[in-house]
């Protein structure tokens, strides 16, 4: 095998010397391939005896699969390519009359001549394109077959699909016999055991291959490929499987063994490109004047004289010519798009969001409307302002319905609620509400103009331990929020720090006052319902805005509207409610973080609610507001029983496990590889004799539920989660019936 190597790579190693001599002035990407090495990943698979060539059983049963390989161009339309290659193949054939399985390994050397498609269709070769090849192939293979368990125990087949320590037919088998489980380990050599009587037959052959593949050119030096390739071989050997074989079950045909493989490969370019000739005309690396001056007037990272897009919100990611980034191309820069990812070739409105048939429509007939009678009119105002010490002012008025852009600071988003520790303290803060777009909750505290003020606000919040997750900006609608990037914030995060060693005095020469995040004093909030369930608030709570809610340790969710730092204002807020129909709204308050009563807070009685008393406010309080109150850290447990047991259940031997699969008889050959992949997989013998096939345990049935939902990508269905106690399963259903009292 080393000699038909060698011989290979001189072969190889002569026709790169003549290609390079003959091509070595061509471009890559308009003549032929230079030479070039390449590496390959990909699977592949058996098709033999074992498995009946694959008809009936799963085709994506397949071995990894490496190779090496050199590549030269001949001729524009044709390429030599060498390759040495390793891989493995594998089959289990399981059934009631047959029982078969090996593995072998594949050390495989090859040449193969490639014919490029792309002369057909074009004079020089374009981004991609296809090619077919064929060729010559020697290699060896050692097959092994998995005969014995890892204490050595020798596999039995029984007529009932089982696999037993002794043969069926002994006398001794029905009381004695004990059940294996395969371990999947092929340690016992084809060859040697001689079952068929072909003595120490040759394990090398050779095979004619033929491949069909695309080719993708990333660059000048890199290429991508995917392809596939089939092999006849020569030999009948490989699954120790031949018509020369004894018996029924060891008998095979004379077709010859046949291999498949597909890959994805990456190669390089290995010509190095000619020393560049002398340029007059070539101005790269000369030194212009504008290198002495440095502004950066719109700190964008890109110096005045070379900014091509003066002027760049910071919000904007820019390129080397200062111009704002637009990640999808569709015109609209992603500062402030907000359809980020829109597909190729969509047309979009100003805010990059794809337009609808309807609306490209309706664009069409107001184009070509000359009535007005597909427009919809706005009123546009200008304002002129006098004064004493300045001449007349023009000032836009900004028409009705124009949204501005703004920035958000959010703690916390999506189904999950805010800490319990921290809830009351962000209640406490006049900025805080939720908002809710789509199916996310967004917790939000603060709101600001522009980025710049939002990032500043939230490094304060930080340095005072309160947990950002993020800064997000208002889209052109209502239905999201859109995440800024944390390059930007970064970057934003820098000309803040620049700002603040320059004493507060910008680029240009002002003066710039960032927001400065306080602790809020006393807040007041009208409370206008509870419910166990999140209930939507727009159906709920018509003709009430600034709605915020959260949710507390008991799994109430509260609703509250406004924010005051005054009862006055407050109380008259709750008096407004109450014409509105929520004759249940009372005013809390909140101090330094705190819940307080109202008398607490020293309001006067006269202005308090006629059936106002403390202690019915005090009612009101949630149990993490009594905590706070109190300087308890978590909830008091010193009276409560034993967890660990439950209705006379002991729960720490709970187990929870999901229902794989139920067999009457033999397990199907695909489930058992499902299985061993899945690992961890417990089968149970049932008295009727079927057998089911449990999962590893879990520690909650969340875990299980979760473990189930993976489960499904190896195509398994007609799972459950179960629970296991004792040595038997029960339903989740059947076991909480259990635990209660």
């Amino acid at each position: 095998m080393l000699k038909q190597i060698r011989k290979l790579i001189l072969i190889a190693l002569l026709l790169l010397s003549f290609t390079a001599q003959s091509q070595g002035g061509m471009d890559t990407l308009s003549g032929v391939m230079r030479p070039r090495i390449g590496l390959a990943v990909g699977t592949m698979t058996y098709y033999g005896e074992v498995q009946n060539y694959q008809k009936g059983f799963s085709p994506m049963v397949n071995r990894y699969y490496g190779m090496a390989y050199l590549n030269a161009p001949l001729t524009k339309y044709f390429n030599v390519e060498f390759q040495a290659s390793y891989g493995k193949i594998s089959a289990n054939e399981r059934s009631l009359v047959k029982n078969l399985n090996f593995e072998s390994r594949i050390r495989m050397a090859s040449i193969q001549v490639y014919y490029n498609l792309y002369p057909l269709f074009s004079p020089s070769r374009g981004l991609f394109h296809p090619f077919v090849g064929v060729g010559i192939s020697s290699f060896e293979f050692l097959s092994k077959t998995d005969m014995y368990d890892a204490n050595g125990n020798q596999y039995h087949y029984w007529s009932d699909g089982s696999i037993m320590d002794m043969d069926e037919s002994d006398p001794l088998a029905p009381s004695l016999a004990q059940e294996l489980q395969r371990d999947y380990t092929y340690e016992t050599d084809l060859r040697e055991q001689n079952l068929d009587g072909l003595g120490k037959y040759r394990e090398q052959s050779f095979a004619f291959p033929f491949t069909l593949g695309m080719e993708w050119h990333l660059s000048p030096r890199w290429d991508f490929r995917i392809a596939t390739t089939y092999f006849l071989t020569t030999t009948d050997l490989i699954d120790n499987i031949t018509d020369a074989g004894v018996g029924p079950i060891r008998h095979g045909d004379s077709k010859k063994d046949k291999l498949w493989t597909t890959y994805v490969s990456l190669s390089y370019d290995l010509q190095f490109a000619k020393e560049k000739e002398f340029d007059p005309m070539d101005d790269a690396g000369i030194e212009y004047f504008a290198d002495f001056e440095n502004n950066d007037s719109d700190q964008d990272g890109v110096i005045d004289a070379y900014d091509e897009c003066p002027a760049t919100p910071l919000a904007a990611l820019v390129d080397e010519k200062g111009c704002p980034l637009d990640g999808d191309h569709d015109g609209v820069p992603d500062y402030r798009d907000d359809e980020p990812n829109t597909p190729e070739g969509n047309w979009v409105d100003e805010w990059g969001v794809t337009l609808s048939e309807e609306d490209i429509a309706k664009h069409w007939r107001e184009f070509n409307d000359s009535t007005g009678l597909e427009h919809e009119f706005t009123e546009e105002r200008m304002v002129v302002e006098f004064g004493k010490n300045h001449p007349p002012i023009l000032k836009n008025v900004d028409r009705p319905g124009k949204k501005e852009q703004t920035y958000v600071i959010v703690l916390d988003k999506a189904h999950k609620d805010v800490p319990p520790n921290d809830l009351h303290k962000y209640l406490a803060y006049n900025d805080f509400k939720t908002e809710t777009r789509g199916d996310t909750v967004y917790y939000i505290l603060g709101e600001y103009n522009n980025l710049e003020d939002a990032v500043s606000v939230a490094d304060q919040m930080k340095e005072k331990g309160i947990n950002v997750e993020l800064i997000a900006r208002e889209g052109n609608t209502d239905s999201t929020y859109l995440t800024v990037d944390n390059t930007v914030i970064e970057k934003i995060q820098k000309i803040n720090e620049d700002l603040k060693q320059n004493g507060g005095v910008g680029p240009d020469g002002e003066k710039v006052d960032r927001p400065v995040f306080e602790e809020s004093g006393e807040v007041f909030r009208v409370q206008i319902g509870a419910f166990k369930h999140k209930v939507d608030e727009k159906t709920a709570f018509p003709g009430v805005e600034t709605v915020t809610h959260v949710t507390g340790k008991d799994g109430i969710t509260r609703y509250y509207s406004g924010n005051f730092d005054n009862y006055q204002e407050a109380n008259l807020h709750r008096k407004k409610l109450i014409g509105k129909g929520y004759k249940s709204a009372f005013v809390v308050a909140y101090k330094n973080g705190e819940r307080k009563t109202l008398q607490q807070l020293g309001i006067d009685p006269n202005e308090l609610p006629d059936n106002y008393t403390e202690d019915k406010e005090l009612n009101s309080f949630t149990q993490e507001d009594k905590e706070v109150k109190n300087n308890v850290v978590g909830p008091d447990t010193s009276n409560t029983s034993n967890p660990t047991v439950i209705n006379g259940i002991d729960m720490t031997k709970v187990k929870y496990r999901v229902l794989l699969a139920h067999y009457e008889g033999a397990v199907p050959i695909e489930d058992v590889d499902i299985f061993y992949n899945i690992g961890g997989v417990k089968p149970v013998k049932n008295l009727d004799g079927s057998t089911t096939y449990y999962s590893e345990p879990f520690d909650s049935k969340q875990e299980s539920i979760d473990a189930m939902s993976d489960y499904t990508t190896y195509g398994l269905s007609n799972m459950r989660p179960v629970v296991e106690y004792s040595g038997q399963f029960y339903t989740t259903e059947e076991f909480e019936e259990m635990l209660k009292p």
